[in-house]
């Protein structure tokens, strides 16, 4: 009798889901039996990433939106419980680089990064949370960077979004840890 993954008929949010990490992401973790919620920016890819899941035997759905807008978050989150009744782990891979000496760095610039970097994270955790506290289980992982451990020249700040998300994720792995009775971070 073959044996069943632990992922079997979890359901995963991943943002930023349309290439690289976030795409392998969705793909593994169908292999494994998880029904898959991806959103990104980018309509046709992730219409191609959910056609490849559901030729494969696998389940999945997208949402087409900014990650940095409540209004994604709310819906991807919404979705995950509809279409599957659950919502098993989220993956806050959405982001962009920067990589400009800070005098070239515009105010624009920051908003852009701190947007796509650490509010889609804190706006898809903040409407995760609720749902996987009823469910009484659920995991939060963010895809950040070496650049959130250590700093580089001419990546302050690509580093301080990436500093935001770690610690961000830290404190609130530390309030799961406390128990039912402490605030969600």
């Amino acid at each position: 009798m073959p044996e069943v993954s632990p992922l079997s008929n979890k359901t995963v949010l991943i943002t930023g889901a349309s290439a690289g990490i976030g795409w392998a992401a969705a793909m593994a973790f169908a292999e494994k039996g998880a029904n898959i919620v991806a959103t990104a920016r980018r309509h046709q890819r992730l219409s191609e990433l959910c056609d490849n899941i559901t030729a494969s035997g696998g389940k999945a759905v997208y949402f087409a939106g900014d990650a940095a807008q409540e209004t994604t978050a709310k819906e991807c989150v919404a979705m995950a419980v509809k279409e599957f009744g659950r919502l098993d782990i989220l993956i806050n891979n959405a982001g962009i680089g920067n990589y400009k000496n800070l005098v070239d760095t515009s105010a624009a610039d920051y908003d852009e990064l701190m947007n796509a970097n650490m509010r889609s994270g804190f706006l898809f955790s903040r409407h995760a949370v609720p749902v996987m506290m009823e469910q009484k289980s659920g995991e939060i992982l963010f895809i950040s960077s070496v650049a959130g451990l250590q700093g580089a020249a001419g990546e302050a700040v690509y580093a301080a979004t990436k500093f935001a998300q770690i610690g961000f994720a830290q404190s609130l792995d530390t309030a799961s840890r406390l128990g039912p009775s402490a605030p969600a971070a």
